[in-house]
């Protein structure tokens, strides 16, 4: 039996979801739900060969459908929009704020996941550059929010 402050696995998961993206391409996640001794974590994770991708995660009190159907709203409304374009080494943004997560890797350090594609901080850098003299606003979220 696990202790006061383990979690553990519930019933019916982990699921399988696909999401239609931005450009029409279906997104294959993996639904995870730990209970803990307080509440409901729910995590999706993009499947993919390589690298990260999109991830979204949900915390309820007292449900863990609940859970589930703030992370399944949170997975439509990211894919939805598009926040970069071009090619590895030239991306650019479409809009005046990307949207993201933070990861980081022994191999590439600290890194943003925005649309699904892993940019390491000389590629945040090129992004920026070409907003010389804007001004920014930074805002980290808790990712169970």
């Amino acid at each position: 039996m696990p202790g006061r402050d383990e979690e553990q696995r519930v019933d019916g998961f982990p699921l399988h979801d696909e999401v239609e993206d931005f450009a029409g391409r279906k997104r294959r996640f993996v639904i995870d739900c730990d209970e803990g001794p307080l509440g409901f974590t729910i995590r999706a994770r993009e499947v993919r060969s390589r690298g990260e991708g999109y991830e979204f995660g949900a915390y309820s009190e007292t449900s863990p459908w609940s859970a589930l159907a703030s992370v399944r709203r949170k997975m439509h409304r990211a894919l939805a929009t598009r926040h970069l374009s071009g090619s590895p080494g030239a991306y650019r943004m479409l809009h005046d704020r990307l949207r993201g997560r933070i990861t980081w890797s022994s191999e590439r350090g600290t890194t943003l996941v925005v649309d699904g594609i892993e940019l390491g901080m000389d590629e945040l850098d090129s992004l920026l550059a070409s907003h010389e003299g804007f001004t920014f606003e930074l805002r980290l979220a808790d990712g169970l929010d």
